[in-house]
């Protein structure tokens, strides 16, 4: 198994590296996980020096630098492309493994209905679970609850301890997915600049009759959770709901995706009380 990081516009911190740091050691730390590539994606020379001398000090360790004006969604496929395993675990930056994780996630996997996906469960710092699996199928119009932020999560139904929940998404901060099953579906969309790379992945893995789990006993804490700019998440759930449209309303709604969805997340900011974001 490879663990893939995107390492994009990190910030050093006061400790110089963590949460960074915690993130690729609690990769490491799993039986699990052969090789790690670390993609460096526009950082400060501060972050691509550090891991380059991780790399040097690890020999499962490899860290592909690409061009800053890549899309991140184009940054974890180089990043698969460099993997070694017959799985990828992609896994946000800021996420930090719990111990055991990773084989609950592929033991979930097992058996499930090709291609299949399986995303585990975040917490923040205070033990808070994060909205990270979506239930039931997804269209054009998943983009307006990602929007509004519905809750995603879906029910807790009587269940074996062990047993994962099919959902219509996972988060792609914790995803694993076989590497043929990636490679049949042609990897993430680059043109989706920021957001909604994942939500699309699993749309096309359950359209190619595949599975999309969630296993909330694979656990993992989340640490910032960085929102995208206002104007990156409009282009993702528009290129979402253009993608997903399939009926006539759904194509309808999608011609007028973008001014939408933007109104819809700035009436979103303001009754949060949150301050405008700079496009």
């Amino acid at each position: 198994m490879s663990a893939i990081v995107v390492a994009h516009k990190v910030r050093a911190n006061s400790s110089g590296r963590a949460p960074l740091d915690l993130c690729l050691r609690s990769a490491l730390a799993e039986d699990w996980i052969d090789d790690l590539v670390i993609v460096d994606h526009d950082n400060p020379e501060e972050i691509s020096s550090m891991l380059r001398a991780f790399e040097a000090d690890r020999r499962d360790v490899h860290v592909v630098q690409v061009d800053p004006s890549l899309s991140t969604a184009a940054a974890a496929n180089i990043g698969a492309e460099a993997a070694l395993g017959r799985w990828l675990l992609f896994l946000n930056a800021d996420v930090v493994l719990q111990r055991g994780a990773v084989a609950r996630l592929a033991a979930a996997g097992g058996g499930a209905q090709t291609p299949w996906i399986v995303g585990g469960r975040l917490l923040d710092l205070e033990g808070r679970e994060r909205q990270v699996a979506r239930a039931g199928s997804l269209n054009a119009f998943s983009a307006i609850a990602v929007a509004v932020e519905w809750p995603a999560r879906p029910s807790r139904a009587p269940r074996r301890d062990d047993a994962a929940t099919k959902v219509g998404a996972v988060s792609g901060a914790l995803m694993l997915i076989p590497r043929n099953d990636f490679d049949s579906l042609s990897g993430f969309d680059e043109q989706f600049d920021t957001d909604c790379a994942d939500l699309d992945l699993c749309r096309r893995a359950a359209l190619a009759g595949g599975s999309v789990l969630f296993q909330p006993d694979a656990s993992a804490v989340q640490f910032e959770y960085a929102q995208a700019r206002k104007s990156r998440k409009v282009q993702g759930l528009t290129r979402f709901a253009v993608k997903s449209a399939k009926t006539p309303v759904e194509q309808a709604f999608a011609r007028v995706a973008g001014p939408a969805l933007a109104v819809l997340l700035a009436l979103r900011d303001l009754i949060a009380g949150r301050p405008p974001t700079r496009r």
